[in-house]
């Protein structure tokens, strides 16, 4: 259910500003988080674990409750200037019921991450109205690889005002053309999870996102028709799809991912710009889920 509030921009961060981290829905790797919590030093944060960051339950880090508390406690906290998720994994939609939006709208702040966070993003735009950051996480991408430029790109995003322009030589154009729109998606798995339940994600009048990892081409034609069928690619402006990295044909198969994309989003007649880093690369954008962005998919860039 969207609300008919006005959208909140939280306030940007300055060096020293402390960094909430949260592992709302699977358990770390071992290692991952400190190696995570010392990038964020180094970019100039002072990192603070949520309390439960570090339990396991099953494919969970923790109960519902203490996650949905993790994350509540983090927005309360008025020293808390940002919140960087650990890692993705499984488990966002069982805290979705749990948390507070109206404590979360009175408390705004950058929240940044992907991949299973796609629900939790599309909560923060649809039922706060608040820009919310599609980027790295502090333990599944920083504790993991050395990502130089996530890690410049996403500080600049947090701290600066200015213009963003963003270009990677390895993108491709599917469909040419410019269009305008507030940035929405994510993880195309949880997009599809998202479909027939209070937390469906709306997409008119959006720039959509779309990535994923390790599924094979039948199953991204199988979701992609999902949205299709739902309505979700009615009245969009553009389409910005990730590396979409381990997705591929099976054995014995052959065909282009694009053609898939193209063979759905190819009658909209609206711009499509391919393989852009966004999701689980070695190198991840960040970008506003909720910010008006413009897209030049001839051009290659992202702007906003």
């Amino acid at each position: 259910m969207t609300r008919n509030f006005r959208w909140i921009e939280p306030p940007k961060l300055k060096s020293g500003d402390r960094v909430g981290v949260v592992a709302p829905a699977g358990p770390l790797e071992p290692g991952t988080l400190d190696k995570g919590l010392a990038v964020l030093r180094q970019m100039g944060f002072d990192p603070v674990e949520g309390r439960h960051v570090r339990k396991r339950a099953g494919f969970l880090a923790g109960g519902d409750a203490e996650r949905a508390d993790d994350l509540m406690t983090l927005f309360r906290d008025p020293d808390v200037r940002a919140i960087v998720c650990a890692r993705g994994g499984y488990g966002v939609n069982r805290i979705l019921p749990l948390l507070k939006a109206e404590t979360i709208r009175n408390n705004p702040k950058w929240l940044v991450g992907s991949s299973d966070i796609t629900l939790l993003l599309v909560y923060l735009n649809q039922r706060c109205r608040m820009v919310a950051g599609h980027g790295p996480m502090a333990a599944a991408s920083f504790g993991c690889r050395p990502m130089r430029f996530s890690r410049g790109q996403l500080k600049c995003f947090l701290t600066q005002d200015s213009p963003i322009s963003l270009h990677d030589k390895k993108s491709r154009t599917l469909n040419g053309g410019t269009a305008e729109g507030r940035l929405t998606g994510g993880n195309l798995t949880l997009l599809c999870r998202s479909l027939g339940t209070p937390y469906e994600v709306e997409t008119r009048n959006s720039i959509l996102l779309i990535e994923d990892v390790n599924e094979p081409a039948y199953r991204i034609d199988g979701m992609l028709w999902q949205l299709k069928q739902a309505g979700k690619f009615k009245g969009i402006n553009g389409v910005i799809l990730g590396e979409m990295v381990g997705c591929r044909f099976n054995k014995g198969q052959k065909g282009r991912l694009d053609d898939v994309f193209l063979d759905h989003l190819g009658p909209a007649n609206i711009p499509v710009l391919a393989n852009c880093p966004v999701g689980h690369g070695n190198e991840i954008w960040t970008v506003p889920m909720g910010r008006k962005v413009l897209l030049n998919a001839g051009r290659r860039v992202l702007t906003f």
